[in-house]
C-alpha cells in the first residue's frame, strides 16, 4: 500500500502563504502532516488592505480564529456591501451586497417579481429591496436574525494587509507549522515533479506535496510543463495598481466605495485607523504619474505618505495542479481586486485542497479534480467581474468605450442574454455570486429585462404588488435592528488570546 503524504512544504507570501500553512495543519496536523513554509519577500506595504467577501469568515471558523482577534489586531472594519459610482454617465450609484440565498425549494426568486413588477411602472430600484444594502446605507451589520424572519445577509471585512498577514503568521507557527530559517534560492524539477527547494544558507529541502502561494511569481508552478497561464486582459483591462493611504474616515460606511474614472477606477476601503485607497488602471490609458498626482481628487480624500505602484495581470492557469505541485490564489487565479477577491480566491482553492488532499504520496489522481474545480471556479468569477467593464455606460472615454465594445466571454454572453431575455440568472456549479449578486450587478448596469418568468402571472396582481411592498418594508425593518459598525465593533473588542 502506497504511503499517504506526510510532509508538504508550501513557498509563498503574505496572507494565503500562511492561510494554507495553517488550513493544512489544522486539518491534518492530526495525521502527522508536517507544514513547512519558505516564505518570500512579501510584495503588500504599509499602505496595502484586504477587502475579503463573507467566504473569509467560514475560513476563519475553520482554522478556529475568532472574528474578533482578527478585527482588532488588523484594524478591520466588517463590509457588508460594494458601491458602485460613475459606471453610467448621470447614472445612479448602485449596490451589491452580500444577501444570502433563501434555502431551495420556496418561492420564485424575488428579481422575477421585481422584472414584472419594473415592465408594469416600478420605480424603485433593485438593491432597494436587499436586506444587505438596506444595512450598508444606515452603516449597520447583519447579525443573525429570528427564524421566522425571511431575510438575511452577511458580512466581510476590511483588514490591515500587514497585520493580518502577520496576524496568520503567528497563529500558522501556534499550530505547528514550520517556518524556514533562509528564502528561496533555487526549485529543483524534474518533469512534471517538484524535487526539491535550495534555500540561501545551503539548506536542501524536500518534501511529498508542494503549495505555490507565490502570487504572480508562480515559483514553482510556473517552472513545470502545461503549466501555461491565461490571460484575461481582454476582458479585465487594467494591468496598473496604485495604493495609497488617507485619513480615517469619521463616519464609517459599511461599504466599500469603487469609482469609474478615466481609465479606470479608485476604491476606498476603510479601515478603524486610515482609509486604503487603491487606483487600478489600464497603464496604456492613463500614466502612473498622472494616477499619483491626481490620486486624492479622484478619491476625494486628502493621501497621507506615498503611494506604492505595481502590475496586475488578471488570468488562470490551465492546470492549477501539476505531478506534485498545487497552485493556489493567485498562482492559479489572479483576479482583478475590483470585487474584493483575492483572499477569496485563495480561500476557495484552499477549501479544494482540503477536500481533494492527496489519499497517497505517488499519484495524486486527485489533481483532475482540482484542475477541472479551480478552472471552473475561475471562469465563474471572471465573468461577474468581466462584466462590470462590458456593461459600463461611460461613453466618449476611451478606454470605458473599448471595454464596453469587446466581445464577451461566451460563457458572459449566455448570461446576460438569459438575464435580458426574462430575468434568468445562470449559475454554474463553482459559483461565488449567486442569484441576487448576480442580479444586483447586471440590474445596477443597466441591464433591463425585457421579460420574466411566465409563472410569476399565475400570481393575482393584488398579491404581487403586496409581495413587493412587503419585501421593501421587510429589508427597512430588519435592517433598523441591527447593531451599527461601532457598536459592532465595540462588542468584538473584549481581549481574546490567540490560540493554537
Amino acid at each position: 500500500m502506497s504511503k499517504g503524504v506526510q510532509s508538504v512544504i508550501v513557498v509563498g507570501r503574505d496572507a494565503p502563504a500562511w492561510l494554507v500553512a495553517a488550513a493544512l495543519r489544522r486539518s491534518f496536523g492530526r495525521n502527522g502532516l508536517r507544514v513547512q513554509v519558505v516564505e518570500l519577500p512579501p510584495q503588500r506595504a504599509p499602505v496595502d488592505a484586504y477587502a475579503a467577501v463573507p467566504s473569509l469568515a467560514s475560513m476563519h471558523q475553520l482554522l478556529g480564529l475568532e472574528e474578533r482577534v482578527v478585527l482588532g489586531a488588523c484594524r478591520g472594519v466588517p463590509m457588508v456591501a460594494q458601491r458602485f459610482s460613475n459606471w453610467a454617465r448621470g447614472g445612479a450609484p448602485f449596490l451589491v451586497a452580500y444577501d444570502d440565498e433563501p434555502p431551495p425549494g420556496g418561492d420564485l426568486p424575488f428579481v422575477q417579481y421585481w422584472a414584472k413588477g419594473a415592465l408594469e411602472g416600478l420605480r424603485v430600484a433593485f438593491d432597494e429591496f436587499s436586506f444587505g444594502s438596506a444595512c450598508a446605507r444606515l452603516g449597520r451589520i447583519p447579525l443573525p436574525s429570528a427564524p421566522e424572519e425571511r431575510l438575511s445577509a452577511s458580512y466581510g471585512y476590511h483588514l490591515d494587509a500587514l497585520a493580518y498577514s502577520e496576524l496568520l503568521k503567528q497563529f500558522a507557527l501556534r499550530l505547528g507549522v514550520e517556518a524556514a530559517s533562509a528564502g528561496l534560492r533555487q526549485v529543483d524539477v524534474d518533469g512534471d515533479r517538484v524535487t526539491g527547494l535550495d534555500l540561501a544558507d545551503g539548506t536542501h529541502l524536500t518534501a511529498d506535496l508542494y503549495v505555490d502561494a507565490s502570487g504572480a511569481e508562480a515559483r514553482l508552478i510556473g517552472r513545470l510543463d502545461g503549466g501555461d497561464f491565461e490571460s484575461w486582459s481582454q476582458w479585465l483591462p487594467c494591468d496598473r495598481l496604485l495604493a495609497a493611504s488617507a485619513p480615517a474616515m469619521q463616519n464609517m460606511p459599511a461599504f466599500s466605495q469603487i469609482s469609474a474614472f478615466r481609465g479606470g477606477w479608485v476604491g476606498l476601503f476603510p479601515l478603524r485607523h486610515r482609509t486604503a485607497v487603491t487606483a487600478c488602471y489600464n497603464s496604456g490609458a492613463v500614466r502612473d504619474r498622472d494616477v499619483a498626482e491626481q490620486i486624492g481628487v479622484i478619491a476625494r480624500m486628502p493621501i497621507a505618505g506615498d503611494a506604492v505602484v505595481g502590475q496586475i495581470r488578471p488570468g488562470a492557469r490551465n492546470q492549477p495542479w501539476i505531478g506534485n505541485c498545487v497552485a493556489i490564489g493567485e498562482a492559479a487565479i489572479a483576479c482583478d481586486p475590483i470585487d474584493a477577491l483575492e483572499l477569496h480566491v485563495a480561500q476557495g482553492c484552499i477549501s479544494h485542497l482540503i477536500t481533494l488532499f492527496p489519499a497517497t504520496a505517488r499519484e495524486f489522481t486527485e489533481a483532475d479534480e482540482y484542475n477541472r474545480a479551480i478552472c471552473l471556479f475561475g471562469a465563474n468569477l471572471r465573468d461577474f467581474q468581466a462584466a462590470h467593464y462590458k456593461l459600463n455606460r461611460r461613453f466618449d472615454d476611451p478606454f470605458w468605450d473599448g471595454a464596453r465594445d469587446a466581445a464577451a466571454p461566451d460563457s458572459l454572453k449566455r448570461r446576460l442574454d438569459a438575464f435580458e431575455a426574462r430575468a434568468l440568472v445562470v449559475l454554474n456549479d463553482e459559483e461565488s455570486f449567486q442569484e441576487s449578486g448576480w442580479a444586483s450587478l447586471l440590474l445596477g448596469c443597466g441591464v433591463v429585462p425585457t421579460g420574466y418568468d411566465p409563472r410569476i402571472d399565475a400570481v393575482p396582481d393584488e398579491q404581487h404588488i403586496q409581495k413587493v411592498q412587503q419585501r421593501l418594508g421587510d429589508a427597512a425593518r430588519l435592517a433598523q435592528q441591527m447593531p451599527k459598525i461601532d457598536e459592532l465593533l465595540l462588542d468584538r473588542s473584549a481581549p481574546a488570546q490567540l490560540s493554537g
